[in-house]
């Protein structure tokens, strides 16, 4: 009989039924408690919910997120979450393409009015109103069908799958990505295990539920390890610096470390005195959250959502400067090749080329794209992830760029990372992107657009870079945007931007 998510509640509530469970901003939930309100939601999703059948979720991280996710489960329902982040149009769009029979909404988000969005996406549908804001602790379960729910023409699901993600492309439509309850929880089980997680640790993450950060790095493992989870209902990273102080969370995840280093090292310091140990996709911040702020066990990890999250990880006790340059160890029963990007020959230790994954914590693919995963795997089983890496000898993988992302420049690559860490050194600016745009001579050129926070003198900035970087490496043009667009998964549209200077939308400094 396979595990699942729900179970590890029920494990939990037998041994730790009065601990807490989690916090949202100034509210926490015991496991009981946590328990109780999952049998609410049970009994409010019950009629309407068939094995098989979908849900949308369609809220910021709550209690009532987190009740649904499970019940919906219980109930064999597929649960479907949903970027707060999308417009009800691009809502109604993954909804058509999954064949949600029910959306679950809170009332109010951010100004927003998601019983009058929810309304309007679908006649078709049932709607799940939760009542009562996303901050106000509500253990009795109170909400209402805004209408007969109808079945829903969709294909069938493959056997164990639990959820559908949508991972957010910056160049196409999203694409439902089916998850199994077994790749959730083995890949939860290593995550607590490489980061040595007990019932005594408080651990921070403000990863949104709605993505594999949240629903699996924040709610699955804690879960698997009966610690209690503490959470924000939106990011804010002074409200973050806060919390983390309030609660004395000693191990994280899931932290936008970029957006908190820009408030201060001294404050940030002070405030992330308690935490030693986390894991994100810090990059080169690594260095300095290890050596100014005191974070003894940060550490890189890689994974995606077709990954259930983290394929990667290393263990705290591992040497800093592999953990500052590579992306750790996949866990076990899981591989890493690497191949010509081209030919799709496999490549040596140490070469770069396309990184390909094979284990059992891979999706079984897209959901109703078959032309999505004939692309997206080999005959032989890898996924193909458009990843740019190499393998050491001794199996750790190295992080590049996305293949796409690979700037040429007179018949020489680079990834853009290498440069904006660069450029952040040099201008003391956090929030800017480096891409390439086409030129006849050179193929491409080094293009930097950043959104400027104060004076920068940048005749100086980019000679400054010339002595730290290779000539064809630098910048030839510099852009001021007043954001960078981004998908609902925080990655940055690089296309957009590129499209943005030649419809000349942004305004040239350098």
């Amino acid at each position: 009989m396979r595990l699942t998510i729900p179970q590890l509640l029920h494990h939990n509530v037998r041994h730790f039924a009065e601990k807490c469970a989690v916090t949202i901003d100034d509210h926490e939930l015991s496991f009981q408690a946590l328990a109780r309100l999952v049998v609410e939601a049970r009994n409010c999703f019950g009629p309407h919910v068939a094995p098989g059948d979908r849900v949308a979720i369609w809220m910021p991280n709550s209690f009532a997120w987190i009740a649904s996710f499970l019940a919906i489960q219980e109930l064999q329902g597929i649960a479907v979450p949903i970027s707060t982040r999308l417009t009800a149009v691009e809502v109604s769009a993954l909804i058509e393409d999954c064949g949600a029979r029910v959306l679950a909404v809170l009332p109010k988000y951010r100004g927003r009015n998601y019983v009058d969005e929810a309304g309007s996406i679908d006649a078709q549908r049932a709607s799940v109103i939760i009542e009562g804001p996303s901050d106000e602790l509500k253990e009795d379960w109170r909400a209402h069908i805004r209408q007969q729910a109808v079945g829903a023409n969709s294909p069938e699901l493959p056997d164990g799958i639990f959820g559908i993600m949508y991972t957010s492309g910056t160049t196409s439509k999203p694409k439902g990505v089916m998850l199994t309850a077994e790749s959730y929880i083995r890949t939860a089980q290593y995550a607590a295990f490489c980061q040595r997680l007990t019932p005594s640790t408080r651990f921070m993450s403000p990863a949104p539920f709605f993505h594999c950060s949240g629903s699996m790095h924040a709610i699955t493992t804690s879960l698997v390890a009966g610690c209690t989870l503490h959470s924000m209902s939106s990011w804010d990273p002074e409200r973050l610096l806060d919390l983390v102080e309030h609660h004395r969370a000693d191990v994280s995840h899931g932290i936008f470390f970029r957006d908190v280093l820009s408030l201060g090292v001294e404050k940030v310091r002070t405030k992330l005195a308690t935490l030693k140990l986390g894991y994100d996709h810090a990059g080169s911040q690594i260095m300095q959250l290890h050596d100014e702020i005191g974070i003894s066990g940060i550490s890189n990890l890689y994974g995606m959502t077709e990954t259930s999250g983290m394929f990667t990880m290393w263990f705290p006790d591992d040497p800093l400067i592999k953990r500052v340059s590579a992306n750790g160890r996949p866990q076990p029963g899981n591989e890493i090749r690497i191949v010509d990007a081209e030919s799709g020959a496999p490549l040596s230790s140490d070469c770069l080329g396309e990184v390909q994954l094979r284990g059992p914590t891979i999706t079984p693919g897209y959901f109703a794209q078959p032309e999505a995963n004939r692309q997206a795997f080999t005959e032989d089983g890898w996924f193909r992830t458009g990843d740019l890496g190499s393998v050491s000898p001794d199996g750790e993988l190295r992080y590049v760029a996305r293949l796409k992302e690979i700037i040429r420049v007179g018949g020489e690559n680079f990834a853009p990372a290498e440069v904006e860490e660069v450029l952040r050194s040099a201008c003391q600016q956090q929030n800017l992107c480096v891409i390439g745009l086409p030129d006849d001579r050179l193929q491409e050129i080094p293009v930097a657009v950043i959104v400027q926070n104060g004076p920068v003198a940048w005749d100086e900035v980019l000679a400054g870079m010339r002595g730290r970087l290779a000539q064809f490496k630098v910048p030839r043009q510099v852009y001021v945007a007043d954001a960078l667009p981004t998908t609902p998964a925080g990655k940055v549209q690089r296309n957009v931007l590129a499209n943005w200077i030649a419809e000349g939308k942004l305004t040239r400094v350098a």
